[in-house]
């Protein structure tokens, strides 16, 4: 739906991968496709463009890596970005508001604890989807953020028995980083199901993954719920304040307990100087107030409905929003390299359609792209090595510093391979460089 409006206002809702993949693709489609932009300084000014990137955060957090930055404070610090160390992001045209979103309506971004709102021609929707501190981050700004750390550091460092209650990929690969990087502590994942890492995988890939972890030292309790927690202590390292809005964002909620005994679903008793809840993820799509105007609902139990071709939301009524990342319906596995290519995507269609309402000529040097593949080390990926579609999702576990458990759609990858297929820093490098840290987005990177 052309908008000619002057200046057009798009608006961004949430960063990080699907957010800051979108903003770059906006930056080069709108404000750096001049011929005289070589990437070596900031894109002239646009009056005519207005672009409001809505983050709780002051900086893209590299989730990925979460559970290794809880076991090796160097690589942690790496981890929390700050935008003002983007300088295409300082561009005239683009204002940052560090808000935390409290709905989202057809016309504007409501901001909790503020009369004020955004209002939009354009909206993308990147909100991701919510863990729990410390894997889903409390902190607001960097500063927070390596505070709360160097606690959660600290408390690993002095217990000498750790609970990880959750045997998703994230469970599984807190366990690994915590007995590869302490292996004198006493280690164990309890999980529900008999075999960890739910999900489209195949059983040969789990048991896989339990050998692994037995063959770290790990311990593990299957077919196991925990059904009575009794706690002296329970840790709390979000920042003052956020408590007021932890009904909106279930990350502010910090589940870290200290000093348990646990009593799972077969009467065991377990003791714990520390415990970790990794019992999956929540959906932000209560904060999205956009009801369908058809007879098909904009949310399906995926997420948001969208045409995977231009990142739209399935709805004629909201042809002018899109939605990217882990709130669309996109993939079986929620995917990073899926939410930046899928922000890369929503940032050419709306740059295509406001150019293409104004007469200009299509973007110059081709489209924008902050690199593909996804998850921790490419964690989740896409298809398989052949291509084509699976019965299958895709998933590399990163299990330490020494070994990974990976599938490619219907393969499972040799043991003595699967490290081949992953990456030593879980992308952290390759996720920087995308991100032009202090420098300039240029046309094809």
């Amino acid at each position: 739906m052309p908008i000619l409006r002057n200046p057009i206002r798009i608006a961004v809702a949430g960063g990080n991968f699907g957010g800051l993949n979108t903003m770059k693709s906006l930056y080069l489609g709108l404000l750096a496709n001049g011929p005289d932009y070589d990437g070596t300084k900031q894109a002239p000014p646009n009056p005519d463009v207005k672009i409001t990137l809505i983050d709780r955060k002051d900086g893209f957090v590299h989730y990925l890596g979460m559970t290794r930055g809880l076991t090796q404070p160097e690589y942690s610090r790496k981890l929390w970005i700050p935008y003002s160390d983007m300088p295409w992001l300082q561009h005239s045209s683009i204002e940052i508001k560090k808000s935390i979103i409290s709905r989202i309506t057809p016309t504007h971004v409501e901001l909790a604890g503020s009369s004020e709102h955004v209002e939009f021609d354009y909206l993308v929707i990147a909100l991701g989807q919510s863990r729990n501190a410390p894997i889903g981050v409390a902190a607001s700004t960097r500063e927070e953020y390596l505070t709360a750390m160097e606690k959660y550091q600290l408390s690993i460092r002095d217990a000498k028995s750790i609970v990880v209650v959750g045997g998703g990929a994230v469970g599984t690969e807190l366990v690994a980083d915590l007995k590869t990087d302490y292996p004198q502590k006493d280690i164990t994942l309890i999980h529900s199901r008999e075999l960890p890492v739910p999900g489209p995988f195949k059983d040969e890939l789990r048991k896989e993954t339990v050998r692994v972890l037995h063959m770290l030292g790990v311990n593990t309790m299957f077919g196991e719920r925990v059904v009575e927690e009794k706690t002296s202590e329970q840790e709390d390292f979000s920042p003052h304040g956020s408590s007021k809005y932890v009904g909106i964002l279930p990350e502010l909620v910090d589940t870290v307990k200290r000093n348990a005994t646990l009593v799972t679903s077969s009467g065991t008793t377990v003791q714990a100087d520390l415990v970790f809840n990794c019992l999956g993820i929540k959906s932000k799509a209560p904060l999205v107030d956009l009801p369908s105007s058809t007879d098909q609902p904009v949310f399906t139990p995926t997420g948001i409905r969208i045409n995977s071709e231009t990142m739209q939301i399935d709805d004629p009524k909201y042809s002018h929003i899109f939605a990217v990342g882990d709130v669309a319906n996109q993939n079986k596995v929620k995917l990073a390299g899926a939410a930046a290519n899928g922000g890369r995507v929503a940032g050419d269609s709306i740059s295509a359609s406001i150019r293409a309402a104004r007469g200009e000529n299509s973007i110059r040097g081709g489209e924008a792209n902050m690199g593909r593949g996804g998850g921790r080390g490419g964690r989740r990926g896409g298809r398989g090595r052949g291509g084509g579609s699976s019965t299958y999702g895709s998933i590399k576990l990163v299990l330490g510093d020494h070994h990974a458990v990976v599938q490619m759609g219907d393969e499972v990858i040799p043991t003595e391979q699967a490290m081949n297929y992953v990456s030593p820093d879980i992308k952290l490098g390759k996720a920087t460089k995308s991100l032009s840290i202090g420098s300039f987005p240029t046309f094809g990177r």
